[in-house]
């Protein structure tokens, strides 16, 4: 060990003061995200320690956690593009095995993602009380696990991951809990996305309806009015709905504190795995900082 320490603080006392800052600089940036991951993993093990567990007919406006199950949204079903899974929420990623050439290191291999996806449909978590749309765009989803296969007879070879939430999971929600009148557009636009995925499953009435220059296709001013409609009709919906029963969402909250979390991990489990992530950023932290201190007491010397 001796040796080894010994021939790296050789090379770091032959480093030119260039090479010598670049290197440093690069290794406190990664030392300071560490720092950071640590405090937000940390953070977030602490909100969903503390937090206490609302019911959804009871949910107060603002930042809560749901426990319940995941539900299908009315409408179309929702289907993983991969294994044509039939779930809630699904998320996939492509990757190709690549040959790469290295210079002195000759040719190394490496899978490149070639194609990824999130599905950003609502649905929603229903409990013993009621029901809430949970919007997943720009969550944190964790899952128990995913699917991974492989495809050697194709050229490159190719690997296929899915994650998926299935309907009957049980469900965790940490985020905004708004009722139906704070609603507003932005939060709604998976509907709208939802309503639009409806009407072009009849295309001979899409065109007759919106084709107003008569070319066979929807350019895109006749597309913006297509998306106009779409939204007054999911409005129309949601307020026809709200008529019938209370309706809320869960969606991002605009405080960086406050993180949205979407889970199938149990709550308990949840916090551990935060806990484990952000020791492991804390472990991290001090060697690169311990990395850091002896590299310069090394150049002192010199």
């Amino acid at each position: 060990m001796q040796n080894f320490l010994a021939a790296i603080a050789l090379q770091i006392r032959q480093l030119s003061n260039v090479e010598f800052w670049i290197g440093t600089a690069v290794t406190s940036a990664i030392a300071a995200y560490l720092f950071w991951r640590m405090v937000c993993w940390y953070q977030h093990a602490r909100l969903i320690e503390n937090i206490p567990t609302a019911r959804v007919r009871s949910a107060p406006q603002g930042y809560i956690e749901l426990i319940g199950e995941a539900k299908m949204m009315e409408g179309l079903a929702t289907f993983s593009p991969l294994s044509h899974t039939r779930c809630v929420w699904y998320r996939y990623k492509i990757e190709e095995k690549v040959r790469e050439y290295h210079g002195k290191d000759g040719f190394r291999t490496r899978w490149r993602v070639v194609k990824q996806d999130t599905s950003e449909e609502v649905f929603l978590l229903k409990d013993d009380t009621g029901e809430c749309a949970i919007d997943p765009d720009d969550a944190q989803v964790i899952t128990r696990g995913n699917q991974v296969w492989y495809k050697h007879d194709a050229l490159p070879a190719k690997r296929y991951t899915e994650w998926t939430i299935l309907e009957g999971e049980p469900l965790y929600a940490m985020g905004l809990f708004k009722s139906v009148a704070s609603v507003d557009d932005q939060t709604i636009r998976q509907q709208v996305s939802q309503k639009l995925r409806e009407w072009k499953q009849d295309q001979n009435q899409l065109i007759q309806r919106y084709d107003t220059d008569g070319d066979g296709t929807i350019n895109e001013t006749e597309w913006q009015q297509v998306r106009h409609d779409a939204t007054i009709a999911v409005k129309r919906d949601i307020g026809a709905r709200a008529k019938e029963k209370q309706l809320s969402i869960m969606t991002d909250s605009p405080h960086k504190s406050q993180p949205y979390i979407i889970s199938t991990v149990p709550e308990q489990k949840l916090i551990s795995r935060y806990q484990r992530r952000a020791l492991a950023a804390m472990l991290g932290f001090i060697v690169l900082g311990t990395m850091i201190v002896w590299a310069f007491n090394q150049r002192i010397v010199t």
